[in-house]
């Protein structure tokens, strides 16, 4: 192993990181960080919870903004419990006429077409030159829960022109416009890319899909299980992580269990239940503990000690990981670390009641509708913020 060519290039990169102050290690650290932690942390939650019903491959007729919308206590957007009401329908015609361009246009029109609105595309966020945005996004294999649907969304941005970086979390929940599906949940935008056979794969309809709904322009991707989480987390002998208030859940062949406010060290099965857990909780509080947990990994690896690893994390990347990346896309980022530190890197979250509202769909699904003028601003704030 020691004669391939990628090893030797890690290497030689892990020698020129040691003669570095460990101030500018940071950019280093908080990427890997981010594609190691942020696409395990919301993965296999089906496995301490009840699944949510599978996606109907017949859409019914749900309209882009209903009349009136169902409440939820604490934020939460539902998977389980009792039928909601459903909201009071607004009659929403698609246009059809005949030379009037599809709503969609140019995008691909839905397959299974209803008599309601399509949202119509987002105008394209320019981020400027000398940026780099990476869709992370955690999934479960396991046989309980619907294959390479991804129950983690996060996008990492970072603008090596501004030495800037910032991360973004979104719902798995959002309803929105799948273009060639339709409009549904965003966590089947990569599966459906998968089994629609899309042009350019499953990436390129989830990509199509943020940019459609959002105008956000996603370069590359990287989709992990949560066992090459749990692994990452092992090799680093645990993290210390800055609990922000003190959380109980259940925990399966624990029982319940408390993690107390305050540094608590943690090694890759706590870790994963840390930021899997929701029983006691919801999926926005999740991404609280999420964003706790990239922080102390990131921390771990500004560690002089964890350098020399950089060809096992490499290892476990290629083991557990899908992705497009290259260590040419992520390199030239390294030049930033010098003037960020790490509690500078800001952090957003799409939660309710700002960024998006509860509602039930006719059959019964709960979900969340976007509240497309404020995400935007979140975005135009997190990619390209006024100088």
């Amino acid at each position: 192993m020691k004669n391939n060519p990628v090893f030797q290039r890690i290497s030689s990169l892990g020698s020129r990181l040691r003669g570095l102050p460990k101030r500018r290690l940071f950019l280093l650290a908080v990427p890997l960080a981010l594609v190691l932690i942020c696409l395990g942390v919301y993965s296999g939650i089906r496995s301490y919870a009840p699944a949510a019903a599978r996606v109907s491959q017949t859409p019914s007729a749900t309209p882009f903004q209903p009349a009136t919308e169902t409440s939820e206590k604490n934020g939460r957007s539902p998977t389980r419990g009792p039928k909601a009401t459903v909201a009071t329908l607004a009659p929403l015609a698609t246009p059809t006429a005949s030379g009037v361009a599809p709503p969609w246009s140019p995008y691909a029109g839905p397959i299974h077409p209803a008599s309601t609105q399509i949202p119509l595309p987002a105008e394209v966020i320019d981020p400027g030159p000398g940026t780099i945005t990476i869709a992370l996004l955690g999934i479960d294999k396991s046989e309980t829960a619907g294959a390479y649907r991804t129950d983690a969304i996060m996008i990492l941005h970072l603008n090596r022109e501004r030495n800037l970086a910032a991360v973004i979390s979104f719902p798995r929940d959002l309803y929105v416009y799948i273009p060639a599906y339709g409009m549904q949940r965003i966590n089947i935008a990569f599966q459906q890319g998968r089994e629609l056979h899309y042009p350019g794969g499953a990436f390129e309809l989830f990509r199509d899909t943020m940019k459609y709904n959002f105008g956000l322009q996603v370069d590359h991707y990287a989709l992990m299980n949560f066992q090459g989480f749990k692994d990452m987390v092992d090799k680093l002998d645990g993290i210390d992580v800055q609990v922000g208030r003190t959380y109980t859940d259940y925990r399966y062949g624990y029982g319940n269990i408390t993690v107390e406010a305050g540094e608590r060290h943690m090694d890759g099965s706590l870790a994963l239940w840390y930021v899997r857990a929701r029983q006691a909780s919801s999926d926005f509080d999740r991404t609280r503990r999420q964003q706790e947990v990239i922080v102390a990994v990131a921390q771990r690896l500004l560690d002089l000690r964890a350098i020399p690893n950089l060809p096992g994390f490499f290892k476990i990347f290629m083991e557990y990981f899908e992705s497009d990346l290259t260590l040419d896309d992520i390199t030239p980022f390294a030049d930033m670390a010098g003037s960020v530190s790490l509690s500078s890197l800001r952090r957003y979250r799409v939660t309710t009641p700002d960024g998006c509202s509860n509602w039930t769909t006719p059959q019964g699904g709960m979900v969340l509708l976007p509240k497309y003028d404020a995400i935007r601003a979140m975005l135009e704030a997190a990619l390209a913020p006024p100088e």
